[in-house]
């Protein structure tokens, strides 16, 4: 068979195909009725048209300058630029047998860390974890009484994120060491935070730390 020949033969064969398959499985054209008998129609007919797009996009940028030496405005929530470079810090959480700690980040709204918590001597179930946040004194007049927001909170050796405060206040963490024995959890954080500390820690329920906040 001649090249001219093969590719004859492969034109009339896409064409058929295109004809007895595809126009009746894709579009419900069926020239030849063989796409009916064959089911390929009611696949057409099962195809969902997409909703057309309704959204509308909002921009927050300004006139653009492509000669400005800083752009303050960008598309909203894809940046959130900073006067300083990032934190990033290793922290080493010593809890004691029956120990329980809090340890916070005070964060203005917005701002975002990404973390990293193991239990490095684990031998079972690690801790029993609740990452959560609180307004400060001075804000908490703005929110319900009692107001607190939850994050993540279950038992285990890790855990992995990125957090972004929904409000400014108190962010971070509290472990119960449910080991048998000490423990350290080790915490490494990259963002920002205004500072970080211990708020509270206890032994078999005593309180040892109590900040106030």
């Amino acid at each position: 068979m001649t090249l001219m020949t093969k590719i004859i033969a492969a034109a009339v064969g896409g064409g058929a195909l295109l004809v007895v398959a595809i126009l009746p499985a894709e579009y419900g054209i069926d020239p030849t009725g063989l796409g009916d008998k064959l089911g390929l129609t009611a696949m057409a007919q099962n195809i969902d048209e997409p909703a057309p797009f309704e959204g509308v996009l909002a921009f927050n940028i300004g006139e653009y300058d492509p000669t400005a030496e800083r752009i303050d405005m960008s598309v909203q929530g894809l940046i959130h630029q900073e006067d300083a470079p990032f934190y990033s810090e290793v922290i080493e959480i010593e809890i004691e047998d029956y120990g329980e700690i809090e340890h916070k980040f005070i964060m203005p709204a917005d701002t975002t860390f990404v973390y990293s918590w193991e239990v490095l001597n684990a031998v079972g179930d690690g801790v029993y974890y609740d990452f959560h946040g609180h307004p400060s004194t001075d804000d908490a007049a703005d929110y319900p009484d009692g107001f607190e927001m939850a994050y993540a909170r279950g038992e285990g050796t890790a855990q992995h994120g990125s957090f972004t405060a929904p409000f400014p206040g108190y962010h971070g963490f509290y472990f119960m060491n449910i080991e048998e024995g000490p423990i350290t959890v080790r915490l490494t954080v990259s963002g920002y935070w205004e500072e970080h500390k211990e708020m509270y820690r206890a032994v078999k329920g005593e309180v040892l730390t109590n900040v106030d906040f």
